[in-house]
């Protein structure tokens, strides 16, 4: 125990360094988040995400000059209206920027540092991460979830299975299968399909339920696929917990709605995808709680 006139303990280099990276990687993040915002405006409108390249105003349509488009930053700096025509900037987009850099931070520090998650996995958690962000705040605005990001994404997921099957296949706790075949490539690619399979099977019995109690669509198609391409991304333990945890993150925004405005429509996609992400940063603790379960399929399987 550390007496009064002892010095404070240094800081290790190891931590020293984890530090720098998370600064890092959180400036990444905000700049990343900053091309997510033009996403989030952009593809609901059909417009092209590359042309034109330079963010323009959403008001005026000037194209922003750089020194008005640093992330966080030049939001407080215009004062939140925009230089040449003086509308009103969002607060969407200080919030999509500070909000991917802090997951990109967290993802790095507790899967890269402290579970000891290889490079590869960690830049498929930060994608997924993104787009998980982009779709949320379309279904935000818009009440829908584009093709362009589930379908795409579902493909992309079983490609990531098929060249990295170590997302699927191994001991840990969050892994779902190994040695179905003599292939770790193919286990990879059969239990991400397996996972798409789940995640979206699971999100499309529960919209079936809401139907049948309240008449009424109670989840839609693009919610669906949205976990399908979760599960074929990290598989079916990791959909199961996002699951679990999205319709309490959900009440905090819909109970007020309902109770209030009396509103019954409000979009899902935005706390499955913070149940995800919160199933990701504490992927390796979270699903270990679902082994139980995991024994007892294979107990019943035989």
């Amino acid at each position: 125990m550390l007496r009064e006139e002892d010095p404070p303990l240094p800081i290790a280099p190891s931590a020293w360094l984890t530090i720098a990276m998370m600064a890092l990687l959180f400036l990444f993040g905000c700049a990343v988040g900053s091309h997510l915002n033009v996403c989030i405006w952009r593809l609901p409108r059909g417009l092209s995400t590359g042309d034109p390249a330079r963010s323009i105003c959403p008001h005026c349509r000037h194209p922003i000059r750089w020194y008005d488009n640093i992330p966080l930053v030049s939001f407080f700096v215009l004062g939140r209206r925009c230089r040449d025509c003086g509308a009103p900037i969002s607060w969407r987009y200080p919030v999509v920027e500070g909000l991917t850099g802090a997951l990109f931070a967290l993802i790095y520090l507790r899967q890269g540092v402290q579970a000891g998650t290889d490079v590869g996995q960690i830049a498929v958690m930060m994608v997924v991460v993104s787009v998980l962000i982009v779709a949320s705040g379309i279904d935000l605005e818009f009440l829908i979830i584009p093709d362009e990001i589930s379908v795409f994404g579902i493909i992309g997921g079983l490609l990531a299975g098929l060249l990295l099957p170590q997302l699927h296949v191994g001991v840990e706790s969050y892994h779902t299968y190994e040695g179905l075949t003599r292939s770790a490539n193919l286990d990879g690619l059969i239990a991400s399909a397996i996972g798409a399979l789940g995640g979206g099977g699971l999100i499309f019995v529960l919209a079936i339920v809401g139907y049948l109690i309240f008449r009424q669509e109670a989840l839609g198609f693009g919610d669906v696929k949205l976990m399908a391409m979760v599960g074929a991304f990290f598989g079916w333990k990791v959909v199961l917990v996002a699951f679990f945890f999205s319709p309490f993150l959900g009440m905090l925004y819909g109970l007020p709605l309902l109770l209030g405005k009396d509103e019954h429509i409000m979009p899902y996609g935005p706390f499955l995808a913070m149940g995800t992400a919160f199933a990701l940063v504490f992927r390796t603790e979270l699903c270990s709680f679902l082994e139980p379960l995991e024994q007892l399929a294979r107990l019943l399987t035989g």
